[in-house]
């Protein structure tokens, strides 16, 4: 809600799939699809796109990235700075689809406009990467 307000060229940092990609990275694929299934209805909801789209992509997300991070990735700020970023970028591209195709939308405007959220999305991995770990910290010393 706080976003439009920071950023007024219109362009809005998706943070919702950064800290899906946390909680994949920290807790695992069940954990992190859930929470992308989640993060996925809540971008839906907020944002003027296909219905179903933030919903089955985060889902996937969270899946995958936990995966991943089950099996091929150190769990640290690299893995999680690179991952992230990628996430951004697939996220980027998936919202430019429907204006691509379905409303003729120039390329050379959306891809400006992708590139420009992503890198403004990427300055929130940091905090986003210690209140991601230090919460799968505490969830961990409970377990």
């Amino acid at each position: 809600m706080v976003f439009p307000y920071l950023f007024p060229l219109g362009i809005i940092p998706l943070i919702l799939p950064i800290a899906a990609v946390g909680v994949a990275i920290f807790e695992g694929s069940v954990r992190g699809g859930v929470f992308g299934l989640l993060t996925g209805m809540l971008c839906d909801a907020s944002f003027n796109q296909p219905l179903i789209l933030f919903t089955l992509l985060m889902t996937v997300i969270g899946l995958v990235v936990g995966v991943i991070s089950d099996t091929l990735v150190a769990q640290g700020f690299p893995s999680f700075l690179v991952t992230s970023v990628i996430v951004l970028v697939v996220v980027a591209f998936a919202q430019m689809f429907s204006p691509l195709f379905f409303r003729g939308v120039n390329f050379p405007v959306l891809f400006k406009t992708a590139i420009f959220q992503t890198l403004i999305a990427a300055v929130f991995t940091l905090p986003i990467y210690f209140v991601v770990r230090a919460l799968g910290r505490s969830i961990q010393k409970t377990t």
